[in-house]
């Protein structure tokens, strides 16, 4: 991979990880009551919000275009096919956000809804399920290649992906989930970043 590509790759993503961060604190202060313990991030741009528009096209949009662009980068200067199915799964983090800007979640983020909301929550199980199947398929690619620690690592950040998944998906689960997502963010940004700058030295 070129020196530009292999910095840019990384850059890529941490750029999308700070757009979440400083987004969220934003647009979080700007909502009277929001709590980043039970309330979700899809909630800042549910229907109706205020500032819908600016979340989706402003937040959601560009932090699912610069996760896009990151795995493009890598997927661009590899030939294995077990290298594309990972950054294909690992996509779907990129498809939650992208997408989300079009397909925003009813008020309060509820299980069922109008058939936005369907779509935004199954968009979210896209996002969640295909990461932390991405990082197990990672873990197994380098543990044919003897990496202990790499192995470790994803194996432990996929399970943790889909354990917060699952626990998104229960009602009781509902007073902390906004903290279970932010648990689950940050493992998938600082897992996809690891892997951007990992991939091109192997």
């Amino acid at each position: 991979m070129s020196p530009r590509a292999q910095f840019l790759s990384p850059a890529l993503i941490a750029v999308a990880a700070l757009l979440v961060l400083f987004e969220t604190l934003y647009f979080a202060s700007l909502r009277p009551g929001y709590s980043h313990v039970s309330n979700t991030i899809s909630e800042l741009g549910e229907t109706g919000a205020p500032r819908a528009r600016q979340v989706a096209f402003g937040f959601f949009l560009p932090v699912g275009l610069l996760v896009w662009l990151a795995l493009w980068l890598v997927h661009r200067e590899t030939s294995d096919k077990h290298l594309s199915l990972i950054l294909v799964a690992l996509s779907c983090l990129g498809t939650g956000y992208a997408l989300s800007a079009i397909f925003p979640c009813d008020p309060g983020g509820p299980f069922y809804g109008t058939w936005r909301t369907l779509i935004h929550n199954g968009l979210g199980l896209i996002d969640y399920g295909g990461t932390g199947f991405g990082f197990l398929l990672v873990a197994r690619y380098f543990s044919a290649r003897k990496a202990t620690f790499p192995v470790v690592a994803f194996l432990v950040a996929g399970i943790l992906v889909l354990l917060g998944l699952l626990l998104l998906a229960s009602e009781s689960a509902l007073p902390i989930r906004g903290a279970v997502q932010r648990v689950a963010e940050v493992v998938q940004f600082t897992g996809v970043f690891y892997l951007c700058y990992l991939l091109p030295k192997k």
